[in-house]
């Protein structure tokens, strides 16, 4: 029999298998750990809500210049580098700003930040307290060096480093991979209202935030190219698993009378509602079967109330209430119409 030595077959064989096994493991191990490193690369970045729903107009590769920008000037910040009272000077290596445009498109980052240079942000809070001033003041590229230096405005820096009292918290890798300018702010918004899942704007607050008041005159244009653009943006981004937040949303009013109500969706909010939806089914169904018995030839009435009550599910028992109350004094036409009036009256739903 044939014993095992350092130079034996068996030896050989039994080293190499332990070898390969040993291999496949820590090859696991990696790629678990390098899993676990892009899940901790989320990076949170803050904004006062003041800055996000100011006046201002950036393209998307500005936007994301900027978000490049906050993210350093907080960490500069943090680290005791600067000061609030003086303007900042950010130093951006190319690593940074590979996360605004890809390696081939740089000069797209040079000419962003020319642009930006020029650029105005008009701040004003609820005392009327007005400010007008550029985000950065100057930009320059070393190439000896190979990083890019900007000049922050010591007007802006109290909005990036959250020392307003009400800040909004987003995801840098969400907010720079989005490409369209208006779902960057609808993304902000969202993230500022994301605890009350809900927030409202008129037509003429939109206008004045994205300056668009010479732009989309028609309110369908607008809903069209500014708030459906960004909520399929949102939307399609969320259910590839790119973006933690998306939004619906309903109109009350028409043409410069018109007001958007906007549903915050996200994961653990949905799972919330979805245990709500399921307390108010049968309230749900009893007001859609009753509807459906007086206002057979308004289907689309029917539907707006469908879409109102599953968007906001807590209106279901109120109108479930006025319903019940509403049949015990009225019949067949005359119920129809105390029914509509009373939900277009009560909860804007026409």
């Amino acid at each position: 029999m044939r014993k095992w030595g350092v130079n034996g077959i068996f030896y050989d064989f039994y080293f190499m298998c332990f070898l390969f096994i040993t291999h496949r493991i820590l090859l696991s191990l990696h790629q678990n750990l390098k899993i676990i490193i892009m899940e901790q690369k989320k990076e949170l970045i803050s904004q006062s809500n003041i800055l996000t729903e100011s006046r201002y107009d950036f393209d998307p590769i500005e936007k994301r210049c900027i978000y490049a920008i906050i993210q350093k000037v907080r960490k500069d910040y943090i680290e005791g580098k600067s000061s609030l009272f003086n303007n900042m000077h950010v130093k951006l290596p190319t690593a940074s700003l590979l996360q605004i445009v890809d390696e081939k498109h740089t000069k797209q980052a040079k000419e962003a930040l020319k642009r930006l240079r020029k650029r105005d942000i008009e701040i004003e809070d609820a005392q009327g307290n007005w400010l007008i001033c550029g985000f950065i003041n100057w930009a320059q590229y070393d190439a000896t060096k190979k990083y890019w230096q900007v000049e922050v405005s010591s007007q802006i820096m109290p909005h990036l480093v959250e020392l307003a009292s009400k800040f909004t918290t987003y995801s840098l890798t969400v907010a720079i991979s989005l490409k369209s300018k208006w779902a960057q702010r609808f993304y902000e918004m969202c993230c500022q209202y994301r605890s009350k899942r809900k927030f409202g704007k008129t037509i003429d607050q939109l206008r004045q935030m994205f300056m668009l008041e010479n732009r989309y005159p028609l309110l369908t244009d607008f809903k069209r190219n500014v708030i459906d653009k960004a909520q399929k943006e949102l939307k399609t981004a969320y259910e590839n698993k790119q973006c933690d937040v998306w939004f619906d949303y309903m109109q009350e009013g028409k043409g410069t009378d018109a007001h958007f109500e906007f549903f915050i969706h996200t994961k653990e909010g949905d799972a919330q509602q979805k245990e709500l939806w399921e307390d108010v089914r049968k309230q749900f169904t009893h007001i859609i079967g009753v509807l459906r018995s007086v206002s057979m030839k308004d289907k689309k009435y029917i539907d707006r109330v469908v879409h109102a009550m599953e968007l906001d599910p807590e209106k279901v028992r109120p109108i479930f209430d006025k319903v019940v109350k509403a049949q015990k004094d009225f019949k067949g036409a005359e119920l129809g119409k105390i029914l509509r009036w009373t939900i277009e009256t009560d909860f804007g739903i026409k």
